[in-house]
């Protein structure tokens, strides 16, 4: 967990630097936590940590208020695993095979 960890903070604080130099116009942050909880298992807690951390680093370089991307990308992990636990149902291996 602590790799995950470690590995997210090196990942997004890379992505957070290509954005603010080069890409301004695509939130690369916000479309990397979106692929991160839509690609992982449902009670894995990584896409939460991931959202706070990116949050926290866009809030760094950002002219907003401190806290918005924080509080943008939590809300965004929120919405994301409230519609996939009600709405997307994952089908089993087992009921598959036979």
């Amino acid at each position: 967990m602590i790799k995950e960890i470690v590995f997210l903070i090196i990942i997004l604080y890379c992505l957070v630097l290509l954005q603010t130099s080069f890409f301004t116009t695509f939130n690369l942050i916000l479309i990397s936590i979106i692929l991160i909880n839509i690609f992982e298992s449902p009670e894995s807690k990584i896409g939460l940590i991931s959202a706070l951390i990116g949050g926290f680093l866009l809030d760094i370089w950002s002219s907003q208020i401190f806290g918005f991307w924080t509080g943008l990308c939590l809300l965004t992990v929120v919405l994301i695993k409230f519609i996939i636990k009600k709405y997307v149902k994952v089908p089993e291996i087992k009921k598959i095979i036979s």
